[in-house]
Order: C-alpha cells, then sequence, then structure tokens
C-alpha cells in the first residue's frame, strides 16, 4: 500500500510517500510544494496542478494528513487552508487526519528524512500502525 503524508507549514506543502509492506515500509518520495501568494487566482492554480501533478507520480492508496486547528493561538494560516482545500478536493483517494498528537508518539530514525519532511513522514507512518 503507498500512504503519502502531508503536512501544511506555511507556504508549504511537504509530502512523503510511504510504500508500506506487511514486512517492511520504505520513502519511495518526499519533497514539497510551495504556495507562491495565497491571493492570486494563478498562484492558486499553480499549486492546483502541481499538486495534481503529485498525484499522479505518487499514485497513492491513502492520504493522511497532519491536522491543522482552525481556531486558537496554534490555528492554521489562510495559505495552510487553502493548500488543504486544493490537496482534499483533488484527492484521488481516501483522505484521513490525523491529529498533532498520534504523530508526535511516532518515532523516526535521525537521518531517515530532512527535518522539515519529518511530520509529513509521520503522518504517512501513522496511517501504516493501525
Amino acid at each position: 500500500m503507498r500512504v503519502l503524508g502531508i503536512e501544511f507549514n506555511a507556504k508549504f506543502l511537504n509530502y512523503v510517500l510511504l510504500d508500506v509492506g506487511e514486512e517492511n515500509t520504505k520513502i519511495v518520495t518526499a519533497n514539497r510544494l510551495t504556495l507562491a501568494d495565497t491571493r492570486s487566482k494563478d498562484a492558486l492554480r499553480a499549486f492546483q496542478d502541481a499538486v495534481q501533478s503529485m498525484y499522479n507520480v505518487t499514485k497513492p492508496d491513502q492520504i493522511s494528513i497532519k491536522t491543522k486547528p482552525e481556531k486558537g493561538t496554534m490555528s492554521a494560516g489562510a495559505a495552510s487552508l487553502k493548500m488543504e482545500g486544493i490537496a482534499l478536493a483533488n484527492s484521488p483517494c481516501d483522505v484521513e487526519f490525523v491529529s498533532a498528537h498520534k504523530i508526535a508518539k511516532c518515532a523516526i530514525a535521525d537521518g531517515l528524512v530532512k527535518k522539515y519532511l519529518e511530520p509529513a513522514y509521520k503522518a504517512a507512518a501513522s496511517h501504516s500502525k493501525k
């Protein structure tokens, strides 16, 4: 099963694709997409095209997205909410939202992925722990 973990951080969509097997789990690809401007129609369309291309290339069986609170001091910003909407609307498969609490419990080996990609890795890995 191919699980795509996604995390939104500022204007970035960070993602890690895991190939989850019965014996082991391996990273297939990891990268980030950038939303250049939250109030530009062209920038939003370019981001939507990039998300669609990412889905076409990765061909996930499941998508796991790290949740962002919509209210409170740690709430998601405009860019995160727009990116989440685009990612969700264009999803080719089921999407689950994974809490930050569940992600914090997931361990990762040092150096496995770049530091900024760790939450996306943990979102994907937490799905495989079901």
